[in-house]
């Protein structure tokens, strides 16, 4: 099977421990984590950073963060991820992180996606269902279609990421609507 999953995103609902869930998806090849903040304390943050770092060093994979710009700064984080309805802006997040930080910002109009020409932004998520918290966007396979084919005609060139709601049968679905990689809280994903 060909590999399009290039990024998991953290499950903090899960009775897996966040650790444990890192451990098996590194294990499985995946090379992209991010450390979804929701709903914990950076006290917690700290903790599953320090246990996965390691793994995460030794197999070669990004390590992200949600959101938590300052906290990604202090703990030596690669980079973040940036949601749709965050405080945070990607000039900040740049000039806290510096230029070698990898920040992703999830877009879901084209007017979000016009103004990444303009951003040191490194992708752009794009969410097609809802998330397991049920928040987030519902564009469908539809919507995200829609979306790339903007980004690709107006030329911004952004890797395109499918994520939120996303189960490792949309995989499949995602890439034809001219997604880059498709991400997941779905362990399955990294070891069918």
């Amino acid at each position: 099977m060909e590999t399009k999953f290039i990024q998991y995103i953290t499950d903090n609902t899960a009775a897996k421990k966040v650790e444990d869930q890192v451990r098996d998806v590194l294990g499985a090849g995946c090379g992209w984590i991010v450390v979804d903040t929701k709903g914990i304390t950076d006290e917690r943050i700290r903790e599953i950073v320090e246990a996965i770092m390691p793994l995460c060093l030794e197999k070669e994979a990004f390590l992200l963060l949600r959101d938590k710009v300052e906290l990604a700064r202090d703990i030596n984080v690669g980079g973040v991820l940036l949601s749709l309805d965050g405080d945070e802006f990607p000039s900040h997040a740049r000039s806290r992180l510096g230029a070698a930080a990898v920040i992703g910002v999830e877009v879901n109009t084209t007017d979000k996606i016009a103004a990444l020409k303009g951003l040191d932004v490194d992708y752009a998520v794009l969410t097609p269902f809802k998330n397991n918290d049920g928040e987030g966007a519902a564009l469908g396979i539809d919507g995200i279609k829609k979306l790339c084919d903007y980004m690709i005609s107006e030329e911004i060139e952004q890797p395109r990421v499918a994520a939120g709601g996303v189960m490792a049968s949309d995989a499949d679905a995602l890439m034809k609507t001219g997604c880059n990689g498709v991400a997941t809280s779905d362990e399955k994903a990294f070891t069918a």
